[in-house]
């Protein structure tokens, strides 16, 4: 209606198609926005996303969210790329996951660190799959948790009981035996 020429307003018959060919264009719109948007992983909605999984063999569980939907396929679709320090940051970074990332060059061993609070189990196993993935078969990793809630108790616990043994040794009498 806003676009309509001046010489329209107060004609019925126009204000009524408007109003109609308005509602269908805004639902043309809308679907064609969100087919849009399905194109690109990290932008799609649960059909969207339900088209890349079944694309890569992903099935979903009824607990997953949509972000963990999207980063599942995300993980699978993603380019080969040099394996770097700096690359496996951006990634756990790009999949927000809260971990930080360290390597034992020496040692040819990964830590990837995260605290309790802050990582879901579902991370840590999206991190063991990159990890599996993305590491060469001479690098071993490590997935370190600290936990943020440990109680320590100073409590000892002492037990006393009483043992005994007695022997007996009894010399038998053969004189009552038969020959």
């Amino acid at each position: 209606m806003n676009y309509l020429p001046d010489y329209y307003n107060d004609v019925y018959e126009m204000e009524a198609i408007m109003h109609t060919q308005g509602g269908a264009l805004d639902r043309a719109e809308s679907e064609q926005l969100r087919l849009l948007l399905n194109q690109f992983v990290t932008q799609t909605d649960a059909k969207g996303v339900s088209v890349f999984e079944d694309q890569v063999g992903i099935k979903p569980t009824s607990s997953d969210t949509l972000q963990m939907r999207q980063n599942k396929v995300l993980m699978r679709l993603l380019p080969p790329r040099p394996i770097t320090i700096r690359y496996m940051r951006e990634l756990l970074s790009t999949l927000k996951i809260p971990a930080t990332i360290k390597i034992d060059y020496p040692k040819r061993d990964v830590v990837v660190e995260a605290k309790s609070v802050e990582i879901t189990g579902r991370q840590i196993d999206n991190v063991k799959y990159l990890l599996n993935v993305y590491l060469p078969a001479n690098m071993i990793y490590e997935i370190r948790v600290a936990l943020n809630k440990v109680q320590n108790t100073n409590d000892i616990k002492i037990g006393i009981g009483t043992w005994s043994r007695a022997d007996v040794t009894v010399q038998a009498n053969l004189s009552q035996i038969k020959n």
